[in-house]
Parts: structure tokens; C-alpha cells; sequence
């Protein structure tokens, strides 16, 4: 970006928007925090910090705890979120996939996408089983330890790999978690000659899951599509089957998103 288009965007920028909207974005980092807390982290007079808060409480967006006094998300962004899903092409079509995959395993179905060097959970069907893995839509995790984050990182250039492990890190979860950029870059090869990826007790000790990547019109990665649940239902044997079924769930989701060279169909593999 230019200097002269900088200084243009730091010249039609509103700051009271731009201070509003760091706010709304440090409640949905740290859940909740004090106007004093909000005034420290926004570097402001807590005068300003306050008007602020009061436009945006009286607005739905944040809200104010009887208990503790401090602020928090609002019930505002729930609408907003939901209407934002309602709308979205890729959560429209994948769902009939992951009811099929919910339906022939009862195991928890994911679907996701890359943002800021997170698996962002965009749409989840809980497992119906006892003892199951399960995340919550609009809950994040780091891409490098979970098997969305890999599918998607497999069909991502080296270098675009390289800049998200340098800014984001590779922080070990389990004892299983890939923690050396050349390990990530082996288990990557092997996700782009299988298909699919392997999160094998990476995040969740006791718990693997399965992804594989859907595509975009232009043949660029979109997001992934997974199934999770416990060890003893994720066996080595069962694996390349749930791989199969996993892959042409991804398949399907990729022809609707306009992506023509999506290999192997859902009503193949039935």
C-alpha cells in the first residue's frame, strides 16, 4: 500500500467508529472488562471511553453485568452472526453434506475456514453420542494443530505457510501437536497426496478427527470439512473409510461452490 493512499485512508478515517469498533473487538478477545480496563487498553480519557460504551449498550452491541460492572459482547452481534450464516453460501451449502455425515457416523461434523492463522468454526452438528468432541460455531482453533487448519494449509503456497507459521507460531497443545515448520511441512506433503488430513491427538488427547478441503470456483482453497470424535471409534481401520466419506463430502461442497475438478461425488461412495 502507498504512502499517499495511507495518509488518504488516515485522513476519511472516523475515529470515534475506529475507537468503537477496537472496542467491540477487545470484548470478543477478552470476553469482559471494566471501563476502566477498556479505557487503559484503548489509550483514552475514560470521558470518551464512556460515551463510547453507553452508545454501544444503548445500541445492543455490548451489555453491562449486574454483577460485576463490567462489559461483554451484546445480544446485537448473536443477530448479526446468525444472519451472517443464514446468508452465507458456503454454510448453505455444505449442510446437507454434513447432515449426511452426522447421519451415517452420529459423530460430531465441522465445517471451517482460515482466519488470522485460526480454524474459524462456521458450522457444527453435534455428535449424538455420549462421549463426544465438540467445539462451538464461531470458536477458533490454531491451524497447525487441527485437521481443517492442515487440509487447508496443504493447498496454500510455502510461502503463505511459512508467513503464518512466523507470525502465528506453532505452540504445542498435546504431545502429538507439530510444533518444527519442517515436520508441518512433511505432514502437508503427505495431505496433498491423500486427500485428506489426520488430526491425531493434536489438540484434544484421546480425540482425532478427519478433514479434507473444499474448493472455490477458481480452484482456490474455500475452507475444510471434518468429523470428530473419541479414539476407540477413530481406529486405524476405520480411518480410510471416514477419509472416503470425508472427501466426498468436501467433493460435493466444492461442485456447489463452483469448483469444477472435485474428483469423487458423495453418491459414488454411497
Amino acid at each position: 500500500m502507498s504512502k499517499e493512499t495511507d495518509d488518504k485512508q488516515e485522513r476519511y478515517t472516523i475515529q470515534s467508529i475506529d475507537k468503537a469498533l477496537d472496542l467491540i473487538e477487545l470484548l470478543a478477545e477478552r470476553g469482559s472488562l471494566s471501563l476502566i480496563e477498556l479505557t487503559e487498553l484503548l489509550n483514552q480519557p475514560k470521558s470518551s471511553t464512556y460515551r463510547i460504551v453507553l452508545t454501544l449498550e444503548n445500541r445492543g452491541f455490548i451489555s453491562r453485568s449486574d454483577e460485576d460492572g463490567k462489559y461483554c459482547l451484546g445480544y446485537k452481534q448473536l443477530i448479526i452472526t446468525r444472519n451472517l450464516l443464514e446468508r452465507n453460501n458456503f454454510r448453505t451449502a455444505a449442510l446437507p453434506e454434513m447432515k449426511r455425515l452426522s447421519t451415517l457416523y452420529g459423530d460430531t461434523v465441522n465445517l471451517g475456514v482460515l482466519v488470522d492463522g485460526q480454524i474459524l468454526y462456521v458450522e457444527i452438528i453435534e455428535s449424538t453420542h455420549a462421549l463426544r468432541m465438540t467445539d462451538t460455531v464461531g470458536s477458533r482453533a490454531p491451524f497447525h494443530a487441527t485437521a481443517m487448519g492442515k487440509s487447508i494449509a496443504a493447498h496454500l503456497t510455502d510461502q503463505v505457510v511459512r508467513e503464518l507459521v512466523k507470525q502465528y507460531g506453532m505452540p504445542a497443545l498435546t504431545k502429538n501437536t507439530i510444533t518444527t515448520y519442517e515436520k508441518l511441512t512433511e505432514e502437508l506433503n503427505k495431505i496433498r497426496r491423500n486427500g485428506y488430513a489426520l488430526d491425531d491427538q493434536e489438540i484434544v488427547e484421546g480425540a482425532r478427527c478427519i478433514a479434507a478441503p473444499v474448493f472455490g470456483m477458481f480452484g482456490n482453497v474455500y475452507g475444510a470439512i471434518s468429523v470428530s470424535g473419541p479414539m476407540h471409534r477413530y481406529t486405524p481401520e476405520k480411518i480410510p473409510e471416514l477419509a472416503r466419506q470425508v472427501m466426498a463430502a468436501a467433493a460435493a461442497v466444492s461442485l456447489k461452490m463452483g469448483h469444477g475438478e472435485t474428483g469423487v461425488s458423495s453418491d459414488q461412495v454411497l
